[in-house]
């Protein structure tokens, strides 16, 4: 008769880990690292998140636009430039990284070039 001791050892060996658990990509490791405490502000028709200092990282005006504006210095270029991603990546990566991090479902990433974005 086996111990439990072997029978969940022979479980885990037996176990397919790779087929269960997707691995987690470095670019959504380093979104999840830096960016996963971002709160929402409401200014107007706009939800901004913003950082510690108040700096707005992302922006939408309603859910139903569709569109997140996506600040390019801080997010947009780095997973262009670091992670070599193209737009259509960086597009799917933020789209699941917002689902998955702030339940915002639906929204089309885009790029926002701009030099200065005010704290809120």
């Amino acid at each position: 008769m086996k111990s439990i001791k072997q029978i969940i050892r022979e479980e885990i060996n037996d176990f397919d880990w790779t087929s269960e658990i997707k691995p987690m990509k470095p670019e959504m490791e380093w979104l999840k690292s830096n960016f996963d405490n971002l709160k929402p502000i409401v200014k107007g028709i706009r939800t901004y998140y913003v950082d510690n200092e108040r700096k707005p990282l992302f922006y939408y005006q309603n859910e139903e636009n569709g569109d997140v504006y996506i600040n390019y210095g801080r997010i947009w270029s780095v997973l262009k430039k670091d992670f070599g991603l193209n737009r259509t990546e960086i597009q799917e990566l933020i789209k699941r990284w917002l689902e998955e991090t702030y339940n915002l479902m639906g929204l089309t990433p885009n790029k926002l070039k701009m030099l200065f974005l005010p704290l809120l």
